[in-house]
């Protein structure tokens, strides 16, 4: 069963950056994703196995770039819609959560996000690594930062929590497009000159709308060149009972549990693509695949036969498919 649960803080984020000066370093891959087995163990021990008595399931999907080709890096987590109990000597079973909505009670996120944060918060100014400027060096003393702490810990913070609306099959399909997906697709690409090369892109602070965009070539390459990841980079990260080491284990017997579970899902049915048509592949009387070259045809529609004593030609089908040419006469 999957529940795909996304948290955003963007509350959090403004109350922090105008409280405090943040600085952080960027490299070739975000902080985060580094971050993220550490933060994965921590929600699976303090929610997965205090409140469900479960482990969890995680798949992690790294995606770096937005419509207009600029760094935006953030990840998408798709987590098990509750967790697997594998207990000596018992049969394996499958718990999920009290809310139908929710994996976890968005307070009790909003209360954990905020002390995790805040002690973020301490440990880099203990290492020297937090930055204060302009009016804001004043919290740099003591005095000042200790009651600024105070504040933030007493301020009830907001977790914005959406439940999917198209449900996890939808999900599951949209984040596939990026499994493998490059910054850009061929179809945005509108034109391209000596210098500048026109994509579309659409504007989500404008209601979706389309609109082009027209980048030099350099900075075109500049911007594709932002996300090209290292060498051996892995970008889909799976931890829990998904993790590589364990799954080929404790997946089937997840898979046993949801046999007798409440929480086993009722997807519904696939939709069927009509496969289509096939394609023509040799000639519509002979059947053959082979096309003897008889002579020439103009775009006015006159044909020319080969010349008195010349060698027909025999061209391979797939040979006219690739160039796109009409066979010469020899």
């Amino acid at each position: 069963m999957w529940t795909p649960t996304t948290f955003h803080h963007p509350a959090q984020g403004c109350a922090a950056r105008a409280t405090l000066g943040i600085v952080h370093q960027t490299g070739p891959t975000p902080t985060g994703f580094h971050h993220l087995p550490r933060t994965l163990r921590v929600v699976n021990d303090q929610f997965g196995e205090e409140r469900f008595g479960a482990r969890l399931g995680v798949t992690a999907l790294l995606h770096r770039w937005g419509q207009n080709l600029m760094e935006h890096p953030h990840m998408h987590c798709l987590v098990t819609g509750g967790g697997l109990i594998n207990e000596p000597g018992k049969s394996p079973a499958w718990r999920g959560p009290k809310q139908a909505q929710y994996l976890f009670p968005v307070q009790a996120v909003a209360a954990m996000f905020r002390g995790k944060f805040l002690a973020g918060l301490k440990s880099l100014r203990t290492e020297g690594a937090l930055e204060f400027h302009g009016r804001l060096e004043l919290r740099r003393d003591p005095p000042v930062w200790e009651p600024t702490m105070g504040v933030l810990h007493g301020t009830k913070w907001n977790v914005f929590g959406k439940g999917s609306v198209a449900g996890p099959e939808s999900v599951l399909e949209y984040l596939g497009r990026y499994t493998h997906r490059v910054a850009i697709s061929n179809k945005r690409l509108v034109r391209m000159d000596d210098r500048t090369v026109t994509f579309r892109y659409k504007d989500y602070r404008n209601g979706d709308a389309l609109k082009e965009m027209t980048l030099g070539g350099a900075e075109f390459v500049r911007r594709l060149s932002l996300h090209i990841l290292p060498a051996g980079f892995t970008k889909i990260r799976h931890y829990e009972i998904l993790g590589i080491n364990r799954r080929a284990t404790l997946v089937p017997l997840a898979r046993q549990a949801l046999e007798k579970s409440p929480w086993r899902p009722e997807f519904a049915p696939v939709r069927q693509t009509p496969l289509p048509k096939p394609e023509l592949r040799g000639c519509p009387r002979c059947g053959s695949e082979d096309i003897v070259c008889m002579g020439q045809l103009d775009p006015s529609g006159n044909f020319t036969g080969l010349r008195k004593g010349a060698m027909r030609v025999r061209l391979k089908r797939v040979n006219l498919r690739r160039s796109g040419t009409a066979p010469e006469s020899a």
